[in-house]
């Protein structure tokens, strides 16, 4: 019996979501091979998989093929398609699938958005990610606790503890109830900051609201007490996250503690804990012995943790931790439709018509307005302000 569309389907879809994507491209060219029409689904997982592995020109020729073979994308497929983009860090071309989808008249849906908000988090370029929100609250679609802490994560990563809160409030006030990792974000803001106590604070507060630590905030946190200096409060963390809560502390868990150690001094008690971290099997890396190194004393102050401790920058937003671009579910995606010419001009624009060339870190002001996105040269406007106010820490 030969294979059908929908034995098909499965393969492709079980084998992109394990990893397999060359197997997966291998039975697309076995599928094409037998003259079996492709679908959107088949598309869908075969872009994603080849996003996963980087591979963004295989995922744009793929997309390609859409065109030749008459299947028209769905705003699934083009979100795929930008999470491809995204993944490389594209950004250019994941904007030109959404001015091609507004153009096309395919409605981007929160998860194509918060791909790219997460994506640009990623690339750490806060003013697209601002953009992209922008258009979002402009095309009426509304905003999710992911979208929130996307951009939280972003502002974090810049030191920048006080958009983070604004963003956490924003959130409180809209119903919009945090979860783990808007926690995590706003306890890395303060964490850059050293402002260990509001980071204290913010931990308590969500154990509070019944949500549970994991191995990354519990690293932000126990990075918030080192970076300030507090040792004595980054071991006791420690102790607590390995024998209350159970976690196995990571390599970066570790590093955390033992530079602190190295800064305040405490050799011995730093040697003690590199003990226990190879005898629970955490393997050192050049982080490691760098903080076990005696070449740096307590006398070269605090500002030498920054070197350790660029928080935010070792973790992003798993998919069990409400990653902006999860695998697709192809049983979302809609039935195959004749293409028609606003169909065509997604395939166009965003797979034949770019430029092999093109240039990531710059969008021309003519593709914002393309996008209907506004110039955020004013630096000062705030899309968190309330009433035309800032909101007050």
């Amino acid at each position: 019996v030969e294979p059908n569309q929908v034995a098909y389907n499965a393969v492709i879809a079980a084998c992109s979501k394990a990893g397999a994507w060359e197997v997966a491209l291998t039975i697309y060219d076995q599928m094409r091979a037998m003259g079996v029409a492709s679908s959107a689904p088949a598309f869908t997982s075969l872009i994603s998989a080849c996003g996963k592995a980087g591979d963004w020109k295989r995922a744009q020729t793929i997309f390609k093929d859409m065109g030749s073979q008459r299947v028209r994308p769905n705003a699934i497929v083009c979100t795929a398609l930008i999470g491809a983009y995204s993944r490389a860090g594209r950004m250019d071309r994941a904007l030109d699938v959404l001015r091609a989808m507004r153009a096309g008249k395919v409605t981007p849906t929160r998860v194509t958005y918060n791909s790219l908000i997460s994506a640009c988090v990623r690339n750490r370029d806060m003013d697209r990610a601002l953009i992209v929100f922008d258009i979002m609250a402009a095309s009426r679609t509304d905003p999710d606790v992911i979208t929130f802490s996307s951009l939280m994560t972003g502002y974090a990563k810049r030191a920048d503890w006080r958009k983070a809160l604004q963003i956490f409030r924003h959130m409180k006030a809209t119903n919009h109830e945090p979860n783990l990792i808007s926690y995590t974000a706003l306890m890395s803001g303060y964490a850059s900051a050293m402002l260990w106590k509001d980071a204290e604070n913010t931990a308590k507060q969500m154990k509070n609201e019944g949500i549970e630590h994991s191995l990354v905030s519990y690293t932000t946190l126990i990075g918030a007490y080192a970076y300030s200096g507090k040792w004595e409060k980054a071991l006791k963390c420690l102790e607590t996250m390995t024998q209350e809560a159970s976690i196995q502390p990571d390599v970066f868990t570790y590093n955390r503690v033992l530079r602190a150690l190295k800064v305040a001094g405490e050799q011995e008690k730093a040697l003690d804990l590199f003990a226990r971290m190879t005898e629970a099997g955490v393997a050192p890396d050049a982080n490691t012995y760098d903080a076990l190194a005696q070449d740096q004393t307590k006398a070269d102050g605090f500002d030498n943790l920054n070197n350790g401790l660029d928080f935010g920058e070792e973790w992003e937003m798993t998919e069990e931790e409400g990653d902006a671009t999860p695998d697709i579910d192809i049983s979302l995606i809609d039935a195959e439709e004749e293409m028609d010419e606003g169909a065509y001009s997604i395939v166009v624009a965003a797979a034949g018509g770019l430029d092999e060339e093109g240039d990531a870190n710059n969008i021309e002001e003519d593709r914002l307005k393309e996008l209907g996105m506004p110039n955020r040269g004013d630096n000062d406007r705030d899309p968190f302000a309330r009433d035309g106010e800032r909101f007050r820490l």
